[in-house]
């Protein structure tokens, strides 16, 4: 059974681990030359890890399991062949794990702040920090990565920080009690926060809102929201309005097409999996599971979500040393060193697990 892994991010590179040895020939199509643990950049941003702790690279990694590793950027699917820009994989079983790219709602001037989605904006946002050492910062969006990016600036550089929410609390994917407790660290750490506040242009040196006010800044972080990639968003398959791959409950999108991770929407029973790790991982599991099932002529699993829009299940890091809990509603804040370490073991291992 030849299988084509279409993305080598958390759900691809993970599946590879876990399905390979085993019956089927399993094909790793992904542009980029490492993994990268995204859950590690706020860190990096703030100068508390190295590029080799959030990296690790892909082909040695392939050579390992046993795996074809195809570095390049997958364009179609055509029939039985994934078209990528040089080369066709052929395939019995697709598998798309290709993540999300930044999504800029085409506010005019977006494309201009420093995107923190990929390793290259995250490495030139660094540099930026080093070099021009801004006073005042903005981060557009305080969904997790933008506050976890607020708490770690305000521990490692002097300057004044501001983060910018259409919704009307912060960490909205979270439940209020979370967002409350969120608010009253911001506040003690000094980040000022607006919200109901939505951004209409960005210049260079100034954010200008919708209501008419501006704000200057020295450098603005965006990190309001993903979109599907171009491939993703090109397939011929059923859609979430008309954006995310529609997987049913065995992460299926059509006969021999598989969808994992944050380019899927996977709704069971009323309960829709977030675009998180913990689910990239827990599906990537399931997927390796079903492979072997397929193999041996086995009916497939359902699978069950841990993490659901509506009960989210995360590690914020809130500082250098401190973390917090979230599973649904309750929020653990003590011992906050303790659930810190626990999620940099976290964060750091899965890592380690492709090195």
């Amino acid at each position: 059974m030849k299988v084509a892994i279409i993305g080598g991010g958390i759900a691809g590179a993970e599946l590879l681990r876990i399905a390979l040895p085993g019956p089927s020939e399993i094909t790793l199509i992904e542009p980029k030359q490492q993994i990268e643990c995204q859950a590690l950049y706020p860190e990096y941003l703030a100068g508390i890890v190295r590029i080799e702790d959030l990296t690790a690279p892909l082909k040695p990694f392939c050579e390992r399991v046993g795996a074809r590793f195809v570095n390049e950027r997958a364009i179609r699917l055509e029939k039985n062949l994934v078209i990528c820009n040089k080369s066709q994989i052929e395939y019995d079983l697709a598998i798309i794990a290709t993540g999300a790219v930044q999504n800029y709602f085409g506010i005019l001037g977006a494309d201009r702040t420093f995107s923190v989605n990929t390793l290259e904006g995250i490495i030139k946002a660094r540099d930026f920090l080093e070099r021009r050492k801004p006073d005042k910062i903005a981060i557009i969006g305080a969904g997790l990565t933008g506050i976890e990016i607020a708490c770690n600036l305000t521990e490692s550089i002097d300057a004044s920080i501001y983060l910018v929410e259409t919704k009307t609390r912060l960490i909205p994917q979270f439940s209020e009690n979370v967002s409350c407790m969120i608010e009253k660290t911001l506040s003690e750490k000094g980040v000022k926060t607006l919200l109901s506040t939505k951004v209409q242009e960005i210049e260079e040196d100034r954010i200008i809102l919708s209501d008419g006010r501006s704000m200057e800044c020295d450098m603005a972080i965006w990190t309001a929201g993903i979109k599907p990639c171009d491939l993703v968003q090109s397939l011929p398959l059923a859609k979430w309005r008309d954006e995310w791959i529609l997987a049913d409950p065995y992460l299926r999108a059509s006969e021999n097409i598989f969808a994992l991770g944050d380019n899927a929407w996977i709704d069971i029973d009323g309960k829709v999996a977030s675009k998180t790790a913990v689910e990239a991982e827990r599906q990537a599991r399931h997927m390796a599971a079903n492979l072997a099932r397929l193999a041996e002529g086995k009916n497939l699993k359902r699978y069950s979500i841990l993490a659901s829009t509506d009960s989210q299940v995360a590690l914020i890091s809130i500082g250098r040393e401190c973390a917090v809990g979230v599973y649904g509603d309750m929020c653990v804040t003590m011992p906050t060193k303790l659930i810190r370490a626990l999620k940099y073991w976290i964060d750091k291992s899965f890592i380690q697990r492709f090195k």
